[in-house]
């Protein structure tokens, strides 16, 4: 009998030219009758949680964190350019509004790509983060003003990071239940070991070939990298249907306020 994994690979080597579908990976890692992405086939439900197969989903998530939050966390070699070379005498506070801005519209746009994630599938979401970030880093790199690097270096990178982030933190939490934690955490470790070699990257390459082929570069491999980690962003269980954007009745636990204050506290300093 093949592993639930294998069942999972032997759907990309069908031959067929469609993308197989987040319900039929995942139901492939239940042993289940899935569709093929063509429209034929049985629908999966819900899964069994803590299959090995989850791990897969968490770990193209965790390589996914590695590219959201290394940009944020990189940003200050890009800074270090800009005020001693590029921009020299534009003040430190308004090339920091770059760096600051990935991070606010990252979790500021959440809700709605989030929104986007439930009724759309976490693939599609993942891919328009893919591309918007891409755009991001090849406009940047023919920004020849400091408001056209917050637009696009900024504000749209952001943007784009919303896309990926907001299916990103919901697979791991659906995948497991006794090993939550570990799995939670084995994402999150992405977000900081793309801190560290993405900045020294950044650096290797704006030393070798400048800040516009840097950006560029970081574009491409972005593509690429994240486009093939989007495959495998899928659904352990069914989206519900829900009839408000917003949920307000969350605001009345304290949970939620002490997790906001908590966050807010993290993004603070």
């Amino acid at each position: 009998m093949r592993s639930p994994a294998s069942g999972a690979q032997s759907s990309f080597a069908a031959g067929s030219t469609a993308l197989p579908s987040e319900d039929s990976l995942a139901g492939a890692a239940a042993g289940k009758p899935v569709e093929d992405g063509t429209g034929t086939g049985s629908g999966p439900g819900v899964r069994a949680a803590d299959c090995a197969f989850g791990w897969i989903p968490t770990l193209a998530v965790g390589v996914n964190y590695m590219f959201i939050f290394g940009a944020s966390n990189s940003y200050g070699v890009f800074s270090t350019y800009y005020l001693t070379q590029k921009f020299v005498g534009t003040p430190a506070a308004t090339l920091s509004w770059i760096g600051s801005l990935i991070t606010t519209f990252m979790l500021g746009c959440s809700f709605l790509t989030g929104v986007l994630a439930d009724k759309r599938g976490y693939r599609l979401t993942a891919y328009i983060g893919t591309v918007v970030c891409t755009m991001s880093y090849i406009l940047a790199s023919f920004s020849s003003e400091v408001w056209q690097l917050i637009l696009t270096q900024g504000v749209l990178f952001g943007i784009g990071a919303s896309f990926l982030f907001a299916p990103s933190v919901a697979i791991p939490p659906q995948w497991f239940v006794r090993h939550r934690g570990l799995a939670s955490g084995v994402a999150v470790a992405g977000s900081s070991l793309g801190g560290l070699w993405f900045t020294a990257a950044t650096q290797a390459m704006i030393d070798r070939l400048g800040p516009e082929w840097a950006l560029r570069i970081l574009g491409m491999v972005t593509f690429a990298v994240t486009g093939a980690m989007n495959v495998f962003y899928v659904r352990r269980v069914p989206a519900r249907p829900k009839k408000n954007t917003l949920e307000l009745g969350a605001a009345r636990r304290l949970t939620f306020w002490l997790v906001g204050l908590e966050s807010f506290a993290v993004y603070t300093g």
